[in-house]
């Protein structure tokens, strides 16, 4: 059966949080000052966390915590401690990425939901079945994932999905990112991202410069007002607006207007929806596209022109003349609004005065010609955008007063001389009544009238309560001091926040002995990874003891170990040994030899002894892992679990920055998806400081941007050589000779200590 989906709204700050309560949502996410995906949101402290939790269970809403980033051991005290406490004050669910941390949370936590993250880029049935077996409530579905997909799970698998319905997209598949982390030290997978993909970028064919400078990898805003019937009808059980990094006025103009077309629409209540997309438009946009969740053409993801706030187009220059500029408007302008006036230049301020004429006024209608004063010279032809309308921003801050009457209950009051006074009220859920100590006297004078008692106890200020209706039940004879009649109301509001926030105590449950997986070590052993034909034949000419081929590759050869790809668009079946890239394969598995990769993004043990459990023989650490973490990794491991782990670590290669579905080649060039062009040419992207990243094919179409410049871990490997840890050099865009140099620098590099000292290559995140 359809249930109506929960409306579930991001919480950056307690403004925010407070504005998407009173504008309607069902939910909110929120993060605390660690572990979360936005480490640069306000976030919440401890003390209003616990604060915000029960302001909303108070308010009949579902507070979620994202701890949706990756883990190192030497954190897993703390985050334990902070989780800990969140159970104990009645979080609702916490939000995953980490995969070893997933599964302690089930076990740890019985009564606390978990939901994985987008950033685990769950995208297939399969990944949802793994993930559901090990005992997740909900899945945050991959934003590439269209509503199809979404529909077949639902249809097969018991498990809550929820999806992004609005706000920003990242460009690359979520958790797939390494871009900021590997060029600029930020993490993605930390909560740290720079946003270099909101960065102007040039393409290049070979050496041949093919675009100008422009926002290549920015993409649009999501927005699926237009789509409610269709995500009603898929029984998505929860829809997600982006934004805890945006203002407080966003978040609550983008609940009330998606609250609004789900209740009209979940009713089959025709509804325009011209007013409430203006509204979201003002409040934030980088114009809109429906998204992959709706199939949209990948190269329409893409807005090139700039990757901030557009706003809506008012008007357009027309005269420029004594710092002052003649605007036609099209739409309405005020004084106190925020305007762009975008064109040779790109000029921006809040409109200080409007001249009409040679009158002053507050606000010039559509089709006015106005003069605003502006510091610099724009030129005739220049579009005027509204970036902030301040009527509307002042219209949304009623929502974000804490005591918003939200709330509606009933209330009985029974007054009669010689019995204690009686209050009675209910939410409709609840019913709380409360009594007086003593019993009414009779009033001398003035006593208790009908209009005098209901007056005084439907007064519920600085709280989210209000009264629809009061029944008087009086003899109008008796009397009782106001103060006491404010004490009886106050305590019934009291014992009605109770009942409401009222939930059973949390277990927590320590950690328990896991199985010792059977798991064999590789010594000494090393690896390479190929996508050409000339690869794979200098690996086999050196003799290189485990070849990892792509599937792009049609090689006949028994003792290769197939590449799954990243991106799976079908459900797969194992039938061989593989290097994998994703949880939905070890699902599928059927006792086949597994090798993960990096993509899996391990960074912990319980993660590794996890994945060393489902059958991986060989796991392959994250690129975000330091060599100091990976000494101590290896010193605490055996300790915990009671074995040595088989690890992988690659030491040359250039890194995936980021797969995306989205082609700045294919956008460039405007063709539909599999034009086939990056694989007739080597393509770049070049930044504004002359670096080139390589774009190559994953096969089906999805694009890998790779890193400027090879990582080279060769000065490190000889201090490592004694551990359990098989070395691995990725090969993607190198020559058949740049191979044979690179593996003889290697198997020089492991036998005597060496210095790379080479600024064509970079260490990544290895040296911390």
């Amino acid at each position: 059966m359809i249930k109506k989906p929960e409306i579930l709204a991001p919480a950056g700050s307690i403004e925010s949080l407070i504005g998407a309560i009173n504008a309607g949502a069902n939910a909110v996410y929120l993060a605390g000052k660690r572990f979360g995906a936005r480490a640069y949101a306000n976030n919440f402290d401890e003390t209003s966390l616990i604060e915000m939790i029960h302001y909303a269970h108070e308010r009949g809403v579902f507070v979620y915590v994202a701890i949706n980033t990756v883990i190192f051991d030497d954190e897993i005290e703390d985050l334990l401690n902070y989780a800990d406490m969140l159970a104990v004050h009645q979080v609702d669910a916490f939000i995953m990425q980490d995969l070893g941390m997933i599964d302690l949370f089930v076990k740890r936590y019985p009564d606390v939901d978990i939901h994985v993250s987008t950033q685990a880029n769950t995208h297939t049935i399969d990944q949802v079945l793994w993930l559901k077996s090990r005992g997740v409530k909900r899945i945050v579905m991959a934003r590439e994932t269209s509503i199809d997909v979404i529909k077949k799970i639902k249809k097969h698998v018991d498990i809550e999905i929820e999806v992004f319905i609005h706000g920003a997209l990242c460009v690359s598949y979520s958790g797939q990112c390494l871009m900021s982390s590997m060029i600029g030290g930020r993490s993605g997978n930390r909560g740290e991202c720079a946003q270099p993909c909101r960065l102007p970028y040039v393409l290049y064919k070979e050496n041949q410069k093919i675009s100008d400078s422009s926002y290549l990898l920015s993409t649009k805003d999501l927005m699926t007002l237009d789509h409610m019937g269709e995500l009603i009808d898929a029984n998505i059980d929860s829809l997600k607006i982006e934004g805890r990094m945006r203002k407080p006025e966003y978040v609550v103009q983008t609940v009330l207007s998606y609250r609004k077309v789900l209740d009209a629409t979940w009713h089959k209540k025709m509804i325009s929806l011209d007013e409430d997309i203006l509204k979201l438009k003002q409040v934030f946009n980088r114009e809109y596209t429906k998204g992959y969740l709706f199939d949209e053409e990948p190269n329409q993801i893409n807005q090139n022109f700039r990757p901030n706030h557009m706003g809506i187009q008012v008007g357009e220059v027309i005269e420029m003349r004594d710092h002052k500029a003649t605007i036609k408007l099209t739409d309405r302008l005020s004084v106190n609004d925020g305007y762009r006036i975008v064109g040779k230049k790109d000029v921006g301020n809040i409109v200080s005065r409007i001249l009409m004429g040679n009158n002053l006024v507050k606000t010039a209608e559509p089709g006015s010609i106005i003069k605003l004063d502006l510091q610099e010279d724009v030129f005739v032809g220049s579009v005027v955008l509204k970036t902030l309308d301040e009527s509307l921003e002042d219209s949304l801050k009623k929502y974000l007063e804490p005591d918003y009457k939200l709330i509606p209950i009933k209330g009985k009051v029974i007054a009669f001389v010689d019995q204690p006074l009686c209050f009675e009220i209910t939410d409709e859920i609840h019913q709380v009544s409360v009594t007086s100590d003593d019993v009414l006297t009779r009033a001398k004078n003035a006593p208790l009238s009908k209009e005098k008692l209901a007056d005084q106890m439907s007064k519920f200020g600085g709280t989210p309560y209000f009264i629809t209706n009061i029944d008087i039940d009086t003899d109008e004879s008796c009397f009782l001091p106001i103060a006491h009649l404010n004490d009886l109301r106050r305590k019934a509001v009291e014992e009605l926040s109770r009942l409401r926030t009222q939930r059973q105590p949390r277990q927590i449950h320590p950690q328990t002995q896991t199985s010792i997986p059977d798991i064999s070590h590789d010594q000494g052993l090393w690896a390479v990874k190929v996508r050409t034909p000339e690869q794979y034949e200098a690996a086999k000419q050196k003799h290189v003891p485990i070849i990892y081929v792509e599937d792009i590759l049609d090689v006949q050869d028994s003792s290769i170990i197939p590449v799954k790809k990243r991106i799976q668009t079908y459900a797969s079946s194992i039938k061989e040994k593989a290097l994998v890239q994703e949880m939905g394969l070890l699902y599928a598995n059927q006792g086949h030899e597994l090798i993960t990769d990096e993509a899996l993004n391990i960074t912990n043990s319980y993660s590794i002894h996890l994945l060393h459990q489902q059958g991986a023989k060989r796991i392959t650490l994250s690129p975000e892992v330091s060599k100091q973490r990976i000494m101590q990794l290896y010193q605490t491991f055996e300790s915990q679990f009671g074995y040595q782990p088989n690890l992988e670590l690659v030491v040359y290669g250039r890194e995936e920055l980021m797969i995306t579905k989205y082609c700045p080649i294919a956008k460039t060039y405007k063709t539909k998806p599999d034009c086939h062009l990056c694989e007739k040419k080597q393509y770049y992207l070049e930044d504004r400081i002359g670096l080139r990243f390589p774009l190559i094919n994953d096969g089906h179409c999805n694009l890998r941007l790779l890193h400027s410049k090879p990582l080279n871990l060769f000065s490190y490997l000889y201090e490592m050589i004694e551990l359990p840890l098989t070395f691995r050099l990725n090969f993607t865009i190198e020559t058949k000779e740049e191979v044979d140099n690179i593996i003889e620098q290697f198997q020089k590099a492991r036998n005597e200590k060496v210095d790379v000292g080479d600024k064509k290559t970079n260490t990544g995140r290895f040296i911390a």
